[in-house]
């Protein structure tokens, strides 16, 4: 890979095959992209887990028009959102996208802030072990028993980035995620990064970061500006379109919390804030997976 500069940066690391631009929601990837393109014939995979679907550009922070017209962009807009996209499905799509665009000559950059995602990628996938009956059939009673949901909310709290992936309706994969915390220690998120399907192809992979009141001020406009850009029409135009509230890309935040607006559970007020605080608290377990994980460069941006 040749030479990169970012913010005023530059890194050299040649024996890197593709870059991997990691950071925080509203941390500034985006105009980092726009930079890089510059730079470089560029094509970017969305690393994020929910710009994979159509009708959701708004909450998802999807890059615009103007962005996609001078760059490719991969992995958007291609999954209705009754689909469940996972990080098994975008760690093999993702690498044969590498693949491909560097036989068209140019440099692969994935984008987006789902750390286990990109771990994905990187490792590969869980080494399916530490499979415990016993502990399989409690979980299974208890989801059998209507304790569902319950179990999901447990988890979230456990492992967000983990319960994030998928609905507290898919049985299978909740009794595995606690059979696995249970009878390792480790929320599965950990476990899955032991692996035994290294990717083949070297990353450049870069945090970008900014003082936490600098991030937190960003992340209170974007969600005004997503308000203002029409969020609760998209919510409700999903709905008018045969999507449910309870669907798994539709408990993302932004979402989740326009719908309870829309119930009336809460006043316009509150839904502004709590999509704020969410999504600050968000920002901050990513940036909290991202120190705990291997990377090469972490980049302060600024104010």
């Amino acid at each position: 890979m040749k030479s990169i500069q970012i913010h005023n940066q530059l890194i050299d690391h040649p024996q890197a095959d593709y870059l991997i631009l990691a950071g925080a929601t509203a941390v500034g990837k985006t105009v980092t992209v726009m930079q890089l393109a510059e730079q470089h014939d560029i094509e970017v995979i969305s690393g994020d887990s929910r710009q994979i679907y159509q009708y959701m550009n708004i909450g998802t922070a999807t890059p615009g028009a103007h962005l996609l017209e001078k760059v490719p962009h991969h992995l958007l807009n291609e999954l209705t959102p009754d689909v469940v996209w996972n990080a098994a499905d975008f760690y093999q799509k993702a690498r044969q996208l590498i693949h491909e665009i560097m036989g068209r000559g140019r440099l692969p950059v994935v984008v987006g802030g789902a750390g286990m995602y990109l771990d994905a990628l990187r490792f590969g996938l869980f080494d399916e072990q530490h499979k415990v009956p016993a502990l399989r059939q409690k979980f299974q009673a208890r989801v059998d028993a209507g304790a569902a949901e319950t179990l999901w909310r447990q988890l979230q709290e456990l492992d967000p980035e983990y319960a994030g992936t998928f609905h507290f309706n898919n049985h299978k994969k909740l009794v595995r995620a606690f059979e696995i915390y249970e009878s390792t220690g480790l929320i599965p998120s950990q476990a899955f990064s032991t692996s035994l399907d290294p990717f083949s192809l070297k990353e450049l992979f870069i945090v970008l970061d900014r003082d936490r009141p600098v991030l937190y001020e960003r992340i209170d406009q974007r969600v005004l500006t997503m308000l203002d850009e029409g969020l609760i029409k998209e919510c409700q135009d999903l709905l008018d379109r045969g999507y449910t509230s309870d669907m798994y890309p539709m408990r993302t935040i932004g979402y989740k919390e326009v719908y309870a607006f829309l119930r009336a559970e809460l006043s316009e007020s509150e839904m502004i804030a709590l999509i704020q605080k969410n999504t600050r608290n968000f920002a901050k377990r990513q940036l909290t997976w991202f120190r705990n994980h291997p990377f090469d460069h972490w980049i302060d941006l600024g104010s």
